[in-house]
């Protein structure tokens, strides 16, 4: 019997060996109306990771965090940060929200995780599928709200210090209120060190419009210098975690004005410098031949990126009555970015320096305002009204590309329904509008019926979109790999794209059915899911140069489960799995890099009341890489214990990391052994 049989039936047999006694599944999010709403009255899948599953975690950051859910897989990249998927969705079509607000920065979303301490979190909380109809684009693979913490008392805070194998950080939070005014300041520093190991390459030189090892190069001039100089194969560093050094600070102010208002203030400020060493696709040498430069494949580069962020931002909250509340929010983001790279065989390429051999180069400055204008109106209990606006600006500078303003133009309505005592709906629509395409239109509907007091079923319909990015639609410049990467729009006739290409936003359709049920000492949840995607925007590669297309149409179908018991005071036990079928349904073959099943289990044991054991185990199922070629699965476990208040207002921690030892396959990088960590936090 395999892994998925093994898993699948026990979890539901755990449903029925245990007694009946039950109690309300009330907790309260959120994320999935934009209303204060039991997570069992979602009509939608959504998970929440608390307070204590994220001081418990060891995580420094967000994702961090978020590779211990068990839903959800993380896959760091050197150079390009981390990705994440949710339901085998990619990861760009998943939002990022703090405390309810965009989160602005990479064009390709993949360093955000790596830049939210987790010392500024109090909860996650995620919602899975298409979720445009509150949030616009983006958000067709789920939204994930990231909730920082607030004053809980007169004044207090905590300072936790990490030292790691391979990083070390230093978190400090402080809080407080007096009369009408309360306020929050965290400040977070962290050095990672990079996880390294030697690999060999084989350089290419282009000779002819072919791969050729350098001993094989024909002719004289600067052919015969190549010759000379380049070695057919070399032993280099390949990073597989970059090297990073963060630092953040931020903080907010929030006052009551009288009984009816509100106003919050926020500021934070993001310092981030990264590098990473790697295996440059194609890398430009200083010679020339008959006019043209010589290029190289497969030589060891180098990148450096230094980005900073600052995000201002205010809202005021107006409570004229207990039915009726309107929440008015703006804010504004800098993004300031400069990344180099060079490679360390400048010498053999003909550069004078290291300096010299400067490629990649992408100095951009991306700024965005955000306004969000949301109307809660009360009619009755259980007959609520949401609607809103929205309206964001983003300009970009970049030696990438230059594009005027884009502005996004943003409708919605929604309705919570409860016509019967046991049935509750949640609908709604929007509709949205940018400066470079044509409207969408977003539906969603659904609703959850009660069997009993503690089980339910749900279903939900619901649409999402993405637009295309200004990445996609006019990057123009030489990527990482060291190729040319240009934008749709973008014409490069000495690189061979000759005409311009119409992008059209994606968009998606998912249905899920969910049943949830509760007792007194255990959780059980399964969701069926399937999401349809329409015009995938992909990028596609020729000879010189990767651009942007409508390529594909995908299904993605499956369903997901959690049982979580806790028989003892002192002893808890969490068992995810998911299983995920993802094709693309234009030529019928499976999507690349999409596990077929991700299954976790959480032990947490209390030997005595201030000492907790804690490991997480996670695996990771099949995959399919770009050669549909089959990627075994791999498990790795993380461990953990915790002591508290060893000493006066003081806990002390230590983990290991991947605590087996185990490898991943070659084809998804390479992961540290036995990582280990210790720390210490103080509350004050």
């Amino acid at each position: 019997m395999n892994v998925k049989k093994i898993v699948g039936l026990s979890l539901v047999t755990s449903v029925f060996l245990y007694a009946q006694d039950v109690y309300k599944l009330d907790e309260v999010v959120t994320i999935g109306t934009k209303t204060q709403s039991s997570v069992s009255d979602l009509p939608m899948q959504v998970a929440v990771i608390g307070a204590e599953d994220i001081e418990n975690s060891g995580a420094s950051n967000v994702g961090e965090i978020l590779n211990c859910e068990g839903s959800i897989y993380l896959q760091t990249s050197g150079s390009n940060g981390a990705t994440m998927s949710i339901r085998g969705m990619a990861h760009g079509d998943t939002l990022y929200l703090i405390d309810g607000k965009r989160v602005t920065g990479e064009f390709s979303k993949t360093y955000e995780l790596d830049r939210i301490p987790a010392s500024m979190i109090e909860r996650i909380e995620i919602v899975k599928g298409s979720s445009s109809l509150l949030y616009g684009s983006d958000a067709m693979g789920g939204v994930i709200n990231i909730i920082t913490k607030k004053p809980k008392e007169s004044f207090g805070g905590d300072v936790t210090l990490t030292h790691g194998k391979n990083k070390n950080g230093a978190d400090l939070f402080v809080h407080g209120s007096k009369d009408n005014t309360s306020f929050r300041l965290y400040s977070s520093y962290l050095k990672r060190d990079a996880f390294t190991k030697k690999q060999n390459t084989d350089v290419k030189v282009m000779q002819a419009g072919a791969e050729t090892s350098p001993s094989a190069l024909v002719g004289g001039g600067n052919w015969a210098t190549l010759r000379t100089n380049l070695d057919d194969s070399y032993l280099v560093n390949r990073d597989y975690q970059d090297e990073l050094e963060l630092k953040s600070i931020g903080g907010g102010i929030t006052h009551m004005i009288n009984d009816y208002f509100k106003i919050d203030f926020d500021m934070s400020y993001l310092k981030e410098d990264k590098n990473a060493e790697y295996i440059s696709n194609m890398y430009e040498s200083a010679y020339l031949q008959g006019g043209n430069t010589i290029k190289a494949k497969y030589v060891p580069a180098e990148q450096f990126d230094e980005n900073k962020r600052i995000t201002i931002g205010s809202g005021l909250t107006w409570n004229p009555n207990d039915n009726l509340e309107l929440k008015y929010n703006i804010s504004y983001s800098k993004y300031e970015k400069d990344r180099k790279v060079y490679t360390a065989l400048w010498e053999e390429l003909g550069y004078a320096s290291k300096e010299d051999s400067l490629s990649s180069v992408n100095k951009s400055t991306i700024k965005h305002i955000n306004n969000d204008l949301l109307t809660t109106y009360s009619i009755a209990e259980g007959n609520r009204i949401l609607a809103g606006l929205d309206y964001r600006i983003t300009d970009v500078k970049s030696t990438a590309y230059n594009v005027d303003d884009r502005k996004y133009k943003g409708v919605f309505a929604q309705h919570e329904y409860r016509p019967l005592e046991k049935l509750n709906l949640v609908y709604g629509a929007r509709y949205d509008k940018d400066t470079i395409g044509a409207g969408e239109t977003s539906v969603s509907f659904g609703g959850t019926y009660d069997i009993d007091s503690n089980t339910k079923l749900k279903a939900n319909y619901s649409q999402g979109f993405r637009a295309p990015d200004d990445r996609e639609l006019y990057v123009d410049q030489t990527s990482p790999n060291g190729k040319q990467m240009l934008g749709a729009t973008v014409m490069d006739t000495t690189a061979g794209k000759t005409t311009t290409w119409d992008l059209k936003p994606e968009t998606s359709e998912t249905i899920e059915l969910g049943f949830i049920t509760k007792g007194d000492i255990w959780s059980f949840d399964i969701t069926a899911f399937k999401t349809d995607i329409k015009d995938r925007i992909s990028q596609v590669s020729s000879t010189n140069f990767t651009s942007f297309e409508n390529v594909s149409k995908s299904e993605i179908k499956g369903y997901e489960s959690s049982f979580v018991i806790s028989p003892r005071d002192d002893f808890m036990a969490k068992v995810t799995y998911s299983d995920i079928d993802a094709k693309n349904k234009t030529d019928n073959t499976k999507l690349t890099y999409t596990p077929e099943n991700l299954a976790s289990l959480i032990l947490s044991y209390f030997p005595r009341g201030d000492i907790e054991l804690r490991s997480i185990t996670k695996y990771v199922g099949k995959q399919t890489d770009s050669d549909n070629e089959k990627i075994g699965g791999f498990s790795l476990t993380n461990v953990k214990v915790v002591y508290s208040d060893a000493f006066k207002n003081t806990d002390l921690f230590a983990g290991v990391d991947n605590v087996f030892g185990k490898t991943i396959p070659d084809d998804l990088g390479a992961i540290e052994k036995a990582n280990y960590y210790v720390g210490m936090k103080y509350r004050f």
